[in-house]
């Protein structure tokens, strides 16, 4: 099976990961990808990327290139299945023409694997809702991240849920797998003899990033603390300032990395965190870095928040905090660092958890059986609906 996949954002972000661990597993199993990504091409890129251009740098105008070339890539790669993002379903409306003239023989399936902030009424919850709606009407399938997320699809947009499957999150645990933080890193950053809490991933909104670095406020008796922050996002001028303004000395500031450069960041950390609030669109969410975390054999600080207890239900196996403020944070941050003793057991828990549970290849034999079903036309999307 040809599987082309149809992505909206940059082969640099955060956010792809699932592109660099679904393909590869997919190969395993005798499926062929090619993943379309905005960017230049890059050494450090799989040799199943395709880097398309972005025009101007701006993601707005690559996702016009890419709604007027898909149908010629399609007519020249000829995948059995075009599987778009969350946010790229009307880019493939010339595929659905080829289809509707019979040029085009291929199932159309749309993969939602996050939810933008509603409460904002922005462009981001319109692309959204748009990209589900031009789904329903014309596509062969659905994917989401987790259950939930598949229950609220279904009922918004009068979906039936026994067609639409749920592949979660996963990890390489060969590419995440524990090793000893590198000497020069560490003594670059100056985190020799300290004890390092660590986070990586967006800086957006309602992430509670802000609130981690502001937890430095309530920890400044800590002498040998210091707070990895890793990443970016449309509020990392925020994050600086408020570092700078606080006088946050015990947090350290570093730009997003490469995939393939994440595990040797995050061999660095003493103790890992997911900030996320307890909103609407994060209980629907698979934490990916979490399962990032737990295959390194790293301890972690988590949020009260249903997403996080679906992967770890039990207190006794991460340090969890009531709410994603900077007074709980800073408590449970206290609380990890008097329970050292325990991380050894955490980390070794957590590495088996992940190699047993968590992997990419699990994923990859859901959402594999599924695209066949699609292919082989057991499953049709406009069946069976309200």
């Amino acid at each position: 099976m040809k599987i082309l996949w149809v992505n909206s954002g940059l082969g640099k972000t955060f956010s792809n990961t699932r592109l660099f661990g679904i393909p590869p597993a997919l190969r395993r199993y005798g499926d062929e990808s090619l993943v379309l990504i905005a960017g230049r091409a890059a050494s450090t890129l799989p040799d199943y990327f395709l880097s398309l251009p972005l025009p101007l740098g701006k993601l707005g105008a690559y996702r016009r290139l890419l709604t007027v070339i898909l149908p010629f890539l399609c007519l020249k790669y000829r995948p059995e299945v075009l599987l778009s993002d969350w946010m790229s379903a009307r880019q493939m409306a010339g595929a659905v023409l080829l289809r509707r003239l019979g040029l085009l023989r291929c199932r159309l399936v749309h993969d939602v694997r996050t939810v933008p902030v509603k409460e904002d009424q922005g462009k981001s919850w319109s692309v959204y809702a748009g990209s589900l709606e031009f789904a329903r009407r014309h596509f062969d399938g659905i994917t989401t991240i987790t259950e939930p997320l598949r229950e609220e699809i279904c009922r918004q947009f009068d979906l039936p849920p026994d067609k639409i499957a749920v592949w979660t999150s996963g990890v390489d645990v060969n590419h995440f797998q524990p090793k000893e933080a590198p000497a020069d890193l560490r003594r670059e950053l100056g985190l020799e003899g300290k004890f390092v809490v660590f986070y990586h991933g967006s800086v957006n909104e309602n992430r509670g990033v802000l609130e981690l670095a502001r937890a430095a406020e309530h920890l400044s008796d800590m002498d040998d603390l210091r707070l990895l922050i890793l990443g970016g996002g449309n509020l990392w001028k925020d994050l600086e300032a408020t570092v700078r303004d606080g006088r946050l000395d015990k947090v350290v500031l570093k730009p997003g990395v490469p995939y393939d450069q994440i595990p040797r960041w995050i061999a660095l950390a003493d103790l890992c965190v997911v900030p996320l609030p307890d909103h609407p669109w994060w209980r629907v969410s698979s934490p990916l870095k979490l399962m990032e975390y737990l295959a390194m054999g790293k301890p972690v600080l988590l949020t009260e928040m249903s997403a996080h207890r679906a992967v770890i239900p039990d207190d006794d196996q991460a340090f969890y905090v009531s709410e994603a403020t900077p007074e709980a944070l800073a408590q449970g941050v206290r609380r990890a660092r008097e329970q050292r003793d325990r991380f050894a057991a955490l980390g070794e828990w957590g590495r088996r958890k992940a190699v047993q549970e968590l992997t990419w290849d699990r994923q990859a034999e859901i959402l594999r059986d599924y695209l066949h079903d699609v292919v082989g036309n057991r499953v049709h999307l406009r069946e069976g609906r309200k």
